[in-house]
């Protein structure tokens, strides 16, 4: 896993929510210095809608790559469960040592 996955997958979305919430506090006041209170204003609901989509992709991210994660797991366990049946079919059709050259195209009378 690489750096940018850990960040984007191994930290929870809620918390890099909080983290973009304190920058973009730390940016509004910036803003509001340089520009004024009105513009710095328009500025700032335009960041925080780029901010809430943002939060919301990553979070749809984290939770599509939590529905993979869930689906890999199921599907080995049913192919375990399927490989353990096959051998136990195999198994039971094998018991009887009689049977064992059955079906081996070489005859012995």
């Amino acid at each position: 896993m690489s750096l940018s996955d850990l960040l984007i997958y191994g930290a929870d979305w809620k918390l890099q929510a909080a983290g973009g919430l304190l920058l973009l506090a730390g940016a509004g006041v910036l803003v509001v210095r340089i520009f004024g209170i009105a513009m710095g204003m328009r500025i700032m609901a335009a960041a925080g809608a780029v901010f809430a989509a943002l939060a919301y992709g990553r979070r749809e991210r984290q939770q599509g790559w939590k529905d993979a994660q869930a689906k890999g797991e199921r599907d080995a366990e049913a192919a375990i469960a399927a490989a353990a049946r096959a051998r136990a079919d195999a198994d039971h059709r094998n018991a009887d040592a009689r049977r064992l050259r059955d079906d081996d195209a070489f005859r012995r009378d």
